[in-house]
């Protein structure tokens, strides 16, 4: 009589002894909760025209919270502050780090329902919009300039941003993709036109109140370092210094920071790229108060920093005094009338 033992059973019975002493499902789900918890934080995020895994050297001192309101599914955000200060590029930063595509309208005064909807063509075939593509499909949405447009055009966009569904024109209706992130700017404060932009729009309040709303402000060390010019940074931040004491509708933006250092790079005279960038249209008044404080040497030593070369300016040459030639005539007359003073 032979025995015959079945250790299958005893060893699996063994092994899920030990698995269970080990709770891999809890330390799983401990991972997935630190994972979310952290979800909002970029670990690496790649810059345009940059060779893989690059990481953005520069980017905006308020993009880490940007980036933590954008990855929040159904908040939507609006970013506000004036010309220049890299509002859609921080929108198209973050959503590279979020790994989403990117859909975007510029808005104007002209802007209609169909450019947000999309519309019907002339076959009945539906042509849809870059909103619509972005709110169906997941991706990133930047409404640019909301300000300029139509306060009656924009309210349409507030059950689709905020109840997550749309009818489109051929009566279908969407339900915003789990991805779905809409983000706009503006330069003014909603609130109707402002200082230096006159086309601008009050936005309706119901409109607001669907974002989150954040101040966008200038970043100077981003400021310098995209400039990559320090002299030059000193002329344009002494004139928008003067620029901010004395006139209420003159902006002079990181722009002339930017476009100004290129210019001198490309070898053009300091004094037109200060005409080009800085003074651009202002009146006399406003030109001679902005450049009292720019020197020479300022000068100079912008150019010296992008490369190029000084040249010495001539000495204005000091006008010879006019000398008044006296007739021996003159002199006869005026003689005699000192005599004749004399005889009385």
């Amino acid at each position: 009589m032979s025995l015959t033992l079945d250790l299958t059973g005893i060893v699996n019975e063994a092994i899920d002894q030990k698995l269970e002493a080990f709770d891999i499902e809890g330390q799983i789900k401990e991972l997935l909760g630190d994972v979310a918890k952290n979800a909002s934080k970029v670990i690496e995020v790649r810059l345009h025209g940059k060779e893989e895994g690059t990481k953005i050297v520069h980017y905006h001192m308020q993009f880490e919270t940007l980036l933590t309101l954008m990855s929040i599914q159904s908040v939507n955000v609006l970013l506000t502050g004036g010309a220049g200060l890299s509002k859609t590029t921080a929108i198209t930063q973050a959503a590279e780090a979020l790994g989403l595509e990117f859909n975007s309208i510029s808005f104007s005064n002209q802007s209609t329902k169909t450019d947000l909807l999309g519309y019907m063509d002339a076959n009945g075939i539906y042509r849809m919009s870059a909103f619509v593509d972005a709110f169906k499909n997941g991706k990133v949405f930047l409404a640019d300039e909301m300000d300029a447009c139509s306060s009656n055009v924009l309210v349409l966009l507030n059950s689709a941003i905020s109840n997550g569904f749309l009818e489109t024109p051929e009566g279908e209706t969407i339900t915003a993709h789990e991805n779905f992130r809409f983000a706009g700017t503006a330069n003014t404060n909603l609130r109707g036109a402002g200082a230096g932009f006159t086309a601008r729009n009050k936005l309706d309040a119901a409109t607001i109140d669907r974002f989150v709303v954040l101040e966008w402000e200038l970043d100077e060390e981003l400021e310098a370092a995209l400039t990559g010019n320090d002299a030059w940074l000193k002329i344009v931040r002494k004139c928008r210094k003067v620029a901010s004491e004395n006139f209420e509708d003159v902006t002079i933006t990181p722009r002339s920071s930017y476009d100004g250092a290129k210019l001198l790079k490309a070898g053009l005279d300091v004094d037109r790229v200060i005409e080009m960038t800085i003074i651009k249209a202002m009146g006399e008044d406003e030109r001679d108060t902005l450049l009292r404080g720019i020197t020479e040497k300022m000068k100079a030593d912008a150019i010296k920093a992008a490369g190029g070369k000084v040249t010495p300016k001539e000495p204005t040459p000091e006008p010879e005094p006019e000398i008044e030639v006296i007739k021996p005539d003159d002199v006869q007359t005026f003689a005699q009338s000192k005599q004749d003073s004399f005889d009385w």
